[in-house]
């Protein structure tokens, strides 16, 4: 069951940062994976999300509440279709695809 939601987690991530719309790549290297609480830093373009993602994944024990957020100011007017580049959002988008794969 924890490999299980890993691969979920790690599935979420890989789309998140498919799906991102790309300027300075800040918004697609800032989706962070925490387990048992939020982190609420902010990431530069540098971050390599899904690497990072691998490193939290390891952490995820079955029970645990797991995160994975966007923390960048226009996260949320990108998920509005601000941007051309993923007019119908990202998370949303994410969830419908992480939804219908894993039955949820």
């Amino acid at each position: 069951a924890e490999d299980h939601v890993k691969n979920i987690v790690m599935d979420t991530v890989q789309s998140l940062v498919n799906l991102s719309p790309v300027d300075t790549g800040a918004y697609r290297a800032s989706h962070i994976v925490s387990v048992g609480s939020g982190d609420y830093d902010i990431r530069g373009p540098e971050t390599n999300p899904i690497q990072d993602a691998a490193i939290q994944a390891v952490k995820i024990k079955l029970g645990n509440l797991v995160y994975i957020q966007n923390n960048q100011p226009y996260a949320e007017r990108l998920e509005n279709g601000w941007s051309d580049q993923a007019p119908q959002g990202i998370y949303n988008t994410t969830f419908t695809f992480i939804s219908q794969k894993y039955g949820g």
